[in-house]
This record gives structure tokens, C-alpha cells and sequence, in this order.
């Protein structure tokens, strides 16, 4: 039977040699996200046998940016850019079964609502499906207080605890809290999943109200710490699946991920080893 990805004592991530500096610079728990809002109409007017459609694309994207600003708070910014986009074309009008043509008229119908997008820290576009604002549900609630609060249960990656955030020898990542990140479904996606196909794996899942209340219980959510769970170097939010749980098998030291500064200054030192190597 499947069970959570839970932390293994045998199996501790270890920080790698940039992490102290990582952490200084507070490149911790930045997120971009954007909203593609769009909507695609297509009218068609029938007149003497020909059928005139316009199609009408009109598009909105908006982009919000959240960035610490330290003490808990995050900076909010939006910005909208919209687009309009009116395209016809003209064709004999439809026959019928009985094979009389479409009677004069107009029809207009939309083709597409709404969808957006999340731009996450890696070269994806998440498509995420049309829901409500998020809000803390009582399920989740429970569940994440029985896990961090009640069990004490560790960081599936580094084995911090809640109750040893203040112990350095147990918290080698300078993780600041303990939280829970939805997994294998995550929440804003619990709308696209199929109970049937989500049950064979879950059989406590037989419909979509029991998928709604199995999406924030304990059997659906990872215990990470702040670090693994945001941080753009090693938080699963920001990490490619390969990077992310290969963190407590690696070399102590190695770095899996590199910031843009790492890239300049490996590339930098591949410079100097080609100049030493001209220069013989």
C-alpha cells in the first residue's frame, strides 16, 4: 500500500557548501504566480446561404509576485496586461439532415472560459483548473496540527522536528518551522484528479467527496520543514521531482542545485582553465 513519503534516520540531507550563503541571502520563499484569464466567443451570422463567423479572443494576464519582506509579511505586487484578438471568415452555410440550409440568423457560442497558470521556479507551466480562493480547511487544519504538534514528526529530508527547531546539531538547515505540503495531490489540482483512478492507489477514495476530504488528511501530506519545503535551492515547491528526493542520498557537500551566480562562476573558472591551456 502506498504511504506518505515519511523522513528515514538512515537517510539525513546533509547542506551542501553553499547553503549557509543561500540562506544569508534570503533567497527563501519567493513565488510568481500568473493568471491567464481568456475567453474565445464565436458568432456566426447565416445571410443568403453564407455563414459569416467572427471569433473574438480576448485575454488577460495577470501576473502577482510575492516577496518577503521579512518578519513574516510578503510584499504583494499585480500587474495586468490585456490583449484582444477579432478574427472572421466566411463559408457556405451548414445543411441540415433533411437538407434544407441554416435559416438566417446569428449564434454565438463560447468556447473557452477560463484557465490559469502557475510559473513555478523551474521551466514548467503548471495549467491548474478554475477553484475558489484557497482557504485552510478544518481537514487540514487537524491534520497538519496532529503531525507537527501531536506526533512531532520529522522533515522527510533533514529529520528537524518542531520540537528540535532550536538544537543546531538537529536542524542543520536553519529551518525556521515545520509545515506540511500536500502530496501526492496537490490541492489546487484535486479538481483535475479522477477519484476512480485516485482510489486504486487510495482506497479510502471512492468519489469526489471522498477525494475532497482524503486531499488534506494526513495520508495526503509530506511534514517539511520551511527550507524543504519553499527554499528555491531545496524546497519541493522549486525543485525538479530527480532534485528534489535525491537530496538525502547525496555526497556530503555536493550541490544538486546552483543559483545563477554558482553558473558565472563555474563558467568563470572554465575560462581560466582554457586561457592555462592556450598559454602551454
Amino acid at each position: 500500500m502506498f504511504k506518505p513519503h515519511r523522513f528515514n534516520p538512515l537517510l539525513k540531507a546533509l547542506p551542501n557548501k553553499a547553503h549557509e550563503d543561500s540562506v544569508a541571502s534570503k533567497l527563501v520563499h519567493g513565488r510568481t504566480h500568473e493568471e491567464l484569464l481568456k475567453t474565445v466567443k464565436e458568432t456566426t451570422t447565416v445571410e443568403h446561404g453564407q455563414a459569416h463567423t467572427t471569433r473574438e479572443v480576448m485575454q488577460a494576464d495577470v501576473t502577482t509576485k510575492e516577496t518577503p519582506t521579512g518578519h513574516g509579511r510578503v510584499h504583494t505586487t499585480t500587474e495586468v496586461e490585456a490583449t484582444a484578438e477579432v478574427t472572421t471568415r466566411t463559408a457556405p452555410a451548414r445543411k441540415k439532415n433533411g437538407g434544407a440550409e441554416t435559416p438566417d440568423g446569428e449564434e454565438t457560442t463560447e468556447v473557452l472560459s477560463h484557465v490559469h497558470a502557475t510559473a513555478e521556479g523551474v521551466a514548467t507551466v503548471e495549467m491548474t483548473p478554475p477553484h475558489p480562493p484557497r482557504e485552510e480547511t478544518p481537514e487540514y487544519a487537524k491534520a497538519h496540527h496532529h503531525l507537527v504538534y501531536v506526533l512531532d514528526s520529522p522533515c522527510a529530508m533533514c529529520g528537524v522536528r518542531q520540537s528540535t527547531l532550536k538544537d543546531p546539531k538537529e536542524n542543520p538547515f536553519g529551518a525556521t518551522a515545520i509545515e506540511t505540503h500536500h502530496y501526492p495531490i496537490e490541492r489546487s489540482l484535486v479538481d483535475a484528479c479522477d477519484p476512480a483512478k485516485v482510489g486504486v492507489v487510495f482506497p479510502e477514495v471512492k468519489d469526489r467527496a471522498s477525494l475532497e476530504a482524503f486531499v488534506d488528511s494526513e495520508h495526503n501530506l509530506m511534514v517539511l520543514c520551511d527550507i524543504h519545503h519553499r527554499h528555491p535551492l531545496h524546497g519541493i515547491h522549486h525543485l525538479v521531482p530527480q532534485d528534489f528526493f535525491v537530496q538525502p542520498f547525496l555526497l556530503a557537500g555536493y550541490q544538486v542545485v546552483g543559483t545563477q551566480q554558482d553558473e558565472a562562476q563555474v563558467m568563470a573558472q572554465d575560462e581560466q582553465l582554457i586561457e592555462k591551456e592556450e598559454r602551454r
